[in-house]
């Protein structure tokens, strides 16, 4: 089953010169919702086939439910080479593009220092096969048979 988001369209204070000019630039933005012990929060992650691991900002850790204290710690590295100290628990993840729903547990990190959640490989792309449309501005995702969930 293959599930389709179209890219989010994000506007920009400059022109784009390598988008000929447009004010705007394309991302692929996907609304995923995690779900801890006590609630469901859902958010917009960009979907980054560079990221090592699908982290999320701390703070939402407290607001489903997801105590850190005792969490194993680990590290990853950002686009830049920095290193990122993540603290990482199990959730569950859902995902929907309005026709098909997909839900499965996973090992995701959580870190004070990223402003957006990434959905990387760990977590997330290690159970889709991603297919970018560039020319379209759209992805699709169909699950593989690493697939842990329903």
């Amino acid at each position: 089953m293959t599930l389709s988001f179209r890219y989010r369209v994000i506007p920009v204070h400059h022109s784009v010169v390598p988008l000929g000019g447009r004010w705007s630039r394309p991302r692929p933005l996907i609304t995923v919702s995690v779900i801890g012990p006590s609630s469901t929060y859902p958010l917009d992650g960009l979907l980054d086939t560079g990221a090592e691991d699908t982290v999320f900002p701390e703070r939402l850790a407290a607001a489903i439910g997801v105590d850190l204290t005792n969490a194993p710690i680990g590290s990853c590295t950002t686009a830049d080479r920095t290193p990122l100290t993540v603290r990482y628990a199990q959730v569950a993840l859902r995902l929907t593009d309005g026709v098909e729903r997909r839900e499965w547990p996973a090992w995701v990190g959580f870190s004070p220092a990223i402003p957006r959640s990434l959905l990387g490989f760990a977590g997330f792309l290690q159970y889709f096969t991603a297919t970018f449309h560039g020319d379209r501005e759209q992805v699709e995702l169909t699950v593989n048979n690493l697939y842990p969930g329903t």
